[in-house]
């Protein structure tokens, strides 16, 4: 979450995870942390019940996860997406699903 300094700015804590590289995804938003804490709840939001076994358009799914996984330095789960992309695997989208419910968790204890 956020809290504020001494000086009474806002400081946004971000996740320090295996996870996610933060400072790669730091430096997609302009090392904007508020912008970048956004993103990366919006995410959580977003797909935290995603069971890509499930999902009726899992291409579309698939291909717009793996551009936010970029962008927000989750490097793993990006190329994971790129591998399911090119032909879905059931052992790999496990492997995902696993992947990102522990990286969503990582998120949520902030």
């Amino acid at each position: 979450m956020s809290t504020k300094n001494r000086d009474n700015t806002t400081e946004v804590k971000l996740p320090n995870t295996p996870y996610i590289d933060t400072a790669l995804g730091l430096k997609y938003c302009n090392n904007n942390r508020p912008l970048y804490f956004k993103i990366l709840n919006n995410f959580v939001k977003r797909y935290q019940n995603l069971n890509l076994l499930e999902v009726k358009d899992r291409k579309r799914t698939i291909h717009s996860l793996k551009g936010i996984t970029a962008t927000l330095g989750m490097t793993s789960l990006y190329k994971q997406l790129i591998e399911l992309e090119k032909s879905f695997n059931l052992t790999l989208a496990n492997h995902f699903q696993q992947e990102l419910f522990n990286t969503i968790n990582e998120i949520v204890k902030l």
